[in-house]
């Protein structure tokens, strides 16, 4: 009943038609993945129970039960996480619970934090909640004995 009665043109001495030697005709390479310039972002009504990785920035303004590995991580003033956060730079306005392992720590005055930091630079605001320890990813240049000697 129904039936095909165009046929497609043909190029050339190859028989094939124009679409599939143009189709021939380029190459076909694969896209590059590219880290996007916006953060990902995690609404106030999302709970993840898992681990989060990427190579960007996230956002987290829900719950987080689990692990997040990012370059930029952003805890929101409603945001909560339970684990461990790593990244280069963490910035604090909510509530974590767990570890936090980055270059840069930033504790806003809204933060709630119960967790064990390991960073380069730290940052606390007034009013900023911190309960845990601190310790440095690099050691500093003299230890406390040797310019107790010199002095």
């Amino acid at each position: 009943m129904f039936s095909k009665t165009n046929t497609p043109k043909t190029t050339g001495i190859s028989g094939k038609s124009e679409a599939s030697a143009i189709m021939d005709a380029s190459p076909k390479k694969a896209t590059p993945r590219t880290v996007s310039s916006a953060p990902s972002i995690f609404g106030r009504d999302i709970v993840i129970t898992g681990d989060i990785k990427t190579d960007g920035e996230v956002q987290i303004d829900g719950r987080l039960e689990g692990n997040v590995t990012a370059t930029i991580v952003t805890i929101g003033e409603h945001g909560a996480v339970n684990g461990l956060i790593k990244a280069d730079k963490v910035n604090i306005r909510g509530k974590v619970q767990g570890k936090v392992n980055a270059m840069s720590v930033e504790l806003s005055e809204t933060a709630n934090v119960q967790a064990d930091l390991t960073q380069d630079d730290l940052s606390i605001a007034n009013g900023a909640f911190f309960d845990g320890k601190c310790s440095r990813k690099t050691q500093a240049p003299t230890s406390i004995k040797d310019a107790k000697k010199s002095a």
